[in-house]
């Protein structure tokens, strides 16, 4: 994503090993502040002295897993990211949050690409609980979509790459539109398909109801945003 839509942007990335409520225990015990609550230094990021975190980034953006199959239950995760949603909904300002449902394997669950039946796709929280999301997401994956083959530029040429992320981003803008609008189509706004909204109406529609989500990924989301 780096190389194909951000170019020209100087792109640090910092990689966690725990999940959003691990961060969020983090940010209470640091009143909230994000520098000291992400593994900067074990990614490489030195900041010098005298310089404030908040200086050294334009913009922020944060990739997390719903992971509502998590061991501290699932009241407790929707009111971890219903409060973290809140807080971090500006890249300028605190950082945005995006995130996955049920988690990253989500971008390669497509039967083919473009998919016509991709907004159909959910996944209960018991496949989530019993940990076969991620190898039903493998074997559900067309061929070139497993191990994500089909967006590694080391095993995919270029063109077929950007091509591949423009289908991924388009079904799963219009997948967020019909979670949100009941609308399987690009939304005119970008702000329908925010972040909040698209959690809101998966916790109204799927989670509460019927105790699933719709298969959804960030990634092409945020790049549509970025983009936009």
């Amino acid at each position: 994503m780096e190389k194909l839509f951000l170019s020209g942007e100087e792109v640090r990335m910092v990689k966690c090993s725990h999940d959003l409520p691990t961060l969020y225990k983090r940010l209470k015990s640091n009143d909230f502040d994000l520098f000291r609550s992400l593994p900067l230094t074990e990614n490489g990021i030195d900041v010098p002295d005298g310089i404030r975190l908040d200086t050294m980034f334009s913009q922020i953006f944060l990739f997390f897993d719903y992971d509502f199959q998590n061991r501290i239950g699932l009241e407790n995760v929707n009111t971890i990211l219903e409060e973290m949603l809140g807080f971090f909904d500006n890249e300028t300002d605190n950082g945005k949050l995006y995130v996955n449902y049920p988690m990253i394997e989500s971008l390669k669950y497509t039967k083919t690409l473009p998919d016509a039946n991709y907004w159909k796709y959910t996944v209960t929280r018991q496949t989530c609980v019993d940990h076969k999301f991620k190898g039903e997401a493998e074997t559900f994956a067309y061929t070139e979509a497993k191990g994500y083959k089909f967006i590694d530029l080391s095993k995919t040429n270029e063109s077929e790459v950007r091509n591949n992320w423009n289908m991924l981003k388009a079904q799963n803008v219009c997948k967020a539109n019909y979670i949100v609008s009941g609308e399987n189509v690009l939304p005119e706004d970008k702000d329908t398909v925010s972040q909040d909204a698209i959690f809101k109406a998966q916790k109204e529609k799927y989670v509460c109801a019927n105790d699933e989500v719709a298969i959804l990924n960030s990634f092409p989301i945020f790049i549509h945003d970025y983009l936009k």
